[in-house]
């Protein structure tokens, strides 16, 4: 095994190390916060999140073209001169993202009275709370803005060890601060948010602090060069517009909902909302570590060794994804409440919770063919899909929405994803690595294969194992997980492959 290949497994290793711990830790704490804040308070949570994800739309393409910029720059041999021309580039993008967080911050805050009056649908949460909730939100994605920036600088430097580090830090402080705040201090929501953008603005200084180090420019006050910006737009402006349609895609029915449903029903589906994002979450550790490895690999012309990275990558991804979201879907309100302790959220989540999970494990894996043309720098053909798709979408989810409401929302959901995986990836591959659809298309059937299986085989076993106890609900959710990722395990190539020869070798 090279030491390149070494290397990128340490790298994914520790990035699914840190980000499980964040998700883990944010998963295990949000039952809490239901439980101080209230379900309209935590509907409060889920219109922030809500919120990050389309303001992200200001980053214009700018935070993803950076890590690749920096990966290109590592791939070839730099000069003197050329020593500083990563952290020219970060003061250029800094420069650029300056009047849009101000605007972020003051765009926010100038909405917050129209959003808490005519927006949200609160009952019991006064209006003034809200108004000053919603403008917290604006100051804390405005220093989330320039934290993605920095974090950016630091994945195209592959300095993956200290970069999870620092999120094991930073989420320890942002969820037990957090939590010890509510059940010790004060449940006011507002004091929540004030605490959350305390915990950005040390996010935001500490990122900087690094990157700045490891990333120098000649003179403390450079300033914006047109020079080394101008050759990234392109690729930019291709990822902001795709970044634009993907968030239509995935975020419209979400913004619906927050104005469709009762304040206290949207904390319910932001738990929905969470889970299923928590899914698709699963994947970031994984390409952040794969975007600049193969990204670099493209550029020194090693095509084969970039496309059995990609096939390698997505067959790890399906079979941790697939038995994870089997088992969610299956049993989606026995594990709400077991995580909750609320019968009322349990219920409420059961019909839509299986809709969302199945149709985001489906986009996880779709998304890879975007992983692929981003590595070539060729996103053209993923701008016209995504032009088309968005087309065919957003009638179809805004009448699902204000017809049918939430259930309408998840069916949608679903039915979307489906359709695109069926069309899709075979497009992609057939432009960029025809030789491998056959291949990822048989794994990815065997490993749902497998997964339904472990499912009906773990079915018994989970009956078994619940009571009215969430603690043996927990176990049984576990167990059952664990039956279908063995099947899925048991049925990997490789190891098939090593049964053969030792049941046909022949005998001495």
């Amino acid at each position: 095994m090279s030491d390149r290949t070494l290397s990128m497994l340490r790298n994914t290793g520790l990035s699914y190390a840190g980000q499980a711990y964040a998700m883990l830790v944010g998963i295990l704490i949000l039952p809490f916060y239901l439980g101080h804040l209230g379900a309209e308070a935590y509907g409060l949570i889920g219109f922030f999140a809500v919120m990050q994800v389309w303001l992200q739309l200001l980053d214009a393409g700018l935070s993803p073209s950076l890590v690749r910029q920096i990966a290109h720059f590592r791939g070839r041999t730099a000069s003197l001169a050329q020593r500083y021309e990563p952290g020219q580039l970060l003061r250029s993008f800094e420069i650029i993202f300056l009047p849009l967080a101000a605007l972020t911050v003051i765009g926010v805050h100038l909405s917050s009275d129209w959003i808490a009056h005519h927006w949200l649908q609160a009952q019991d949460l006064s209006t003034a709370t809200i108004i000053d909730c919603v403008s917290l939100m604006g100051l804390i994605v405005g220093l989330k803005l320039f934290a993605t920036l920095y974090k950016s600088g630091l994945q195209g430097l592959e300095l993956h060890a200290w970069l999870n580090g620092a999120n094991v830090l930073i989420a320890t402080l942002r969820y037990f601060g957090g939590l010890f705040l509510v059940a010790n201090i004060s449940e006011d929501p507002l004091d929540f948010f004030l605490f959350q953008a305390a915990v950005a603005l040390i996010e935001t200084l500490t990122f900087a602090a690094k990157v700045y180090v490891l990333m120098p420019t000649p003179k403390a006050l450079t300033g914006f060069n047109l020079a080394l910006v101008k050759p990234v737009l392109p690729f930019a402006a291709g990822i902001s517009l795709t970044s634009v349609l993907w968030i239509l895609l995935t975020q419209l029915d979400k913004v619906l909902l927050s104005n469709v449903l009762l304040l206290k029903e949207y904390g319910y589906f932001s738990l929905v909302a969470l889970v299923a994002t928590g899914i698709m979450t699963l994947t970031n550790p994984l390409v952040q570590t794969l975007l600049p490895r193969m990204t670099m690999l493209v550029a020194e012309g090693r095509t084969a060794d970039m496309q059995a990275l990609y096939l390698n990558a997505t067959r790890f991804l399906c079979s941790l994804l697939f038995p994870l979201s089997g088992v969610i879907a299956f049993h989606s309100a026995e594990l709400v409440f077991a995580w909750t302790g609320d019968a009322e959220a349990a219920k409420w989540a059961q019909q839509v919770l299986p809709w969302y999970v199945i149709g985001s494990a489906i986009m996880a894996v779709t998304a890879f063919q975007f992983y692929l043309q981003y590595a070539y720098g060729q996103l053209r053909l993923h701008v016209w899909f995504s032009l088309i798709s968005a087309a065919l979408s957003i009638p179809v989810v805004v009448y699902a929405v204000l017809e049918h409401g939430v259930y309408g929302a998840a069916l949608a959901w679903f039915g979307l994803r489906m359709i695109t995986f069926l069309i899709w990836p075979s497009v992609v591959h057939k432009r960029f690595a025809a030789d491998l659809h056959r291949p990822w298309l048989q794994d990815l059937l065997r490993i749902t294969a497998m997964t339904g299986l472990g499912l009906l085989l773990g079915e018994p076993v989970f009956n078994a194992i619940v009571s009215d106890n969430r603690f043996d609900i927990l176990l049984g959710l576990a167990v059952s997980g664990l039956i279908c990722l063995t099947l899925v395990t048991l049925t990997t190539r490789p190891l098939v492959m090593r049964l053969y020869v030792m049941m046909t070798k022949s005998s001495v």
